[in-house]
């Protein structure tokens, strides 16, 4: 980098204040350069690493505003991470955390952060190399276990994780008090456990802790305490207790006994990132639990799918349809066929003056029918020319017509219905007797 020229202390003001820009702008190149490419973090295969995002880490400052902050960390020119590292971000502690375990024999790698400030919306981009350096000795013995009460960022606060691990030190397991560490953390979610039914209730962890001290008496111990429950696959809050829970009660740990297990070297965390297949001489209890290339969806090729013939469907939907309503055209055009068939057979069995017969019957009953219904026209209602007839007979002759009825309606009913006339009968005088 070249030395920035001198000025005479007799030169203008501008010459010292290029100066001057000249000197912090060869200071803050670097700096820029440190804070871009410059961090760096050595991670040891088997153990579990955690790295917090911070605001400090974009040069930033939080100013106690909930999710003024968020970040999207990648492989470097990757859309996304590789599956063994896994990302959340902790409302609690306003921070994202970068955690897993690197797989064995894995090589460096670079990690892409990009931060976003929410009020102005500010990018900041970082690259962090990730130095995977394998652990001089790595646990042979492991001890799993899963946490109802608690979340993933939960046990990125180094006191509780530490008041977890010295339940072990101090009284299950002693002789791994030199070396005990964590070598597998996941959320039980994400493992595919259900979320609790209320949303203050912990989510839960499965987390392993190894060493390469031999089990103790009282690990051993436990584990034939809780074997029974392992038909299930989980257990319930508070649904066993066995002799060591009041040393988890106390820290604030509440334990699943269901998914408590002593996993030797044969099962090591090692080859937790790998799928397990079903030949595999590890046993079923033992198989670890991990979220390695088994749960990593890979895109399938076009020969891979399975190809659907329809013709099955076709020929249900279509073909039985169609064929049964042809059937049943036959069946009926045959039944229409032979019918008309018989009664042409009928006639020209029936003998000729039968026949004959039946037509003047036919003829006459029709001719009957034809009569009924012009007389039935013809005859005016019955109850009005009766009405006018009995009053007829009761009325005299001097007697004018009913009021109701007319001499055109006399006339008409007296056309069809003619009764004989009354007698004549003449005034009746009274006599007197002289």
């Amino acid at each position: 980098m070249s030395t920035p020229s001198k000025c005479h202390p007799r030169d203008s003001v501008e010459c010292r204040l290029m100066t001057s820009i000249s000197r912090l702008f060869s200071f803050i190149v670097p700096f820029q350069w440190f804070w871009n490419f410059g961090i760096a973090e050595n991670v040891h295969m088997t153990k579990v690493f955690i790295l917090p995002i911070e605001p400090g880490m974009f040069n930033w400052t939080l100013q106690g505003v909930s999710h003024q902050f968020s970040y999207r960390p990648s492989l470097l020119n990757a859309p996304d991470l590789p599956p063994w590292i896994h990302y959340v971000y902790s409302d609690r502690h306003q921070t994202g955390f970068l955690y897993g375990v690197p797989p064995q024999q894995h090589g460096d790698l670079e990690l892409e952060i990009v931060g976003l400030n929410r009020d102005n919306y500010e990018t900041r981009r970082r690259v962090v190399q990730i130095n995977v350096q394998e652990k001089p000795d790595p646990a042979k013995y492991e001890v799993q276990m899963k946490v109802d009460n608690l979340n993933v960022e939960d046990m990125f606060d180094s006191y509780r994780l530490n008041r977890l691990l010295d339940i072990f030190r101090c009284e299950l397991w002693r002789e791994s008090e030199g070396d005990l560490y964590v070598t597998f953390l996941a959320s039980a979610v994400h493992l595919g456990a259900r979320h609790p039914l209320r949303p203050n209730e912990g989510e839960g962890v499965v987390l392993r802790i190894g060493s390469t001290a031999e089990f103790s008496t009282a690990l051993v111990k436990l584990q034939d305490e809780v074997k029974p429950l392992w038909r299930l696959n989980s257990c319930p809050r508070d649904f066993k207790r066995t002799t060591e829970e009041r040393l988890f009660r106390d820290k604030g740990f509440v334990l699943d006994w269901c998914a408590f297990r002593l996993v030797e070297a044969s099962s090591s965390s090692l080859h937790q990132h790998f799928p397990i297949g079903p030949d595999s001489e590890v046993s079923v209890d033992q198989r670890p639990l991990s979220l390695g290339h088994e749960d990593l969806w890979t895109r399938p090729s076009k020969s891979q799918v399975p190809q659907r013939s329809y013709v099955r469907e076709f020929v249900y939907t279509i073909m039985i349809p169609m064929l049964v309503m042809i059937i049943l055209v036959l069946i009926l055009s045959l039944i229409l066929c032979f019918h008309h068939e018989g009664i042409s057979k009928r006639n020209k069995e029936t003998p000729a003056v039968q026949m004959v017969q039946y037509t003047a019957v036919h003829r006459a009953t029709n001719t009957l029918r034809s009569l009924s219904s012009q007389r039935r026209v013809l005859n005016p209602p019955s109850d009005q020319c009766s009405t006018t007839v009995s009053r007829s007979h009761t009325a005299s002759p001097n007697s004018s017509l009913p009021r109701t009825s007319t001499p055109r309606m006399s006339m008409e009913c007296n056309t069809y219905y003619r009764p004989n006339p009354p007698p004549y009968a003449g005034p009746t005088h009274s006599r007197a007797d002289f």
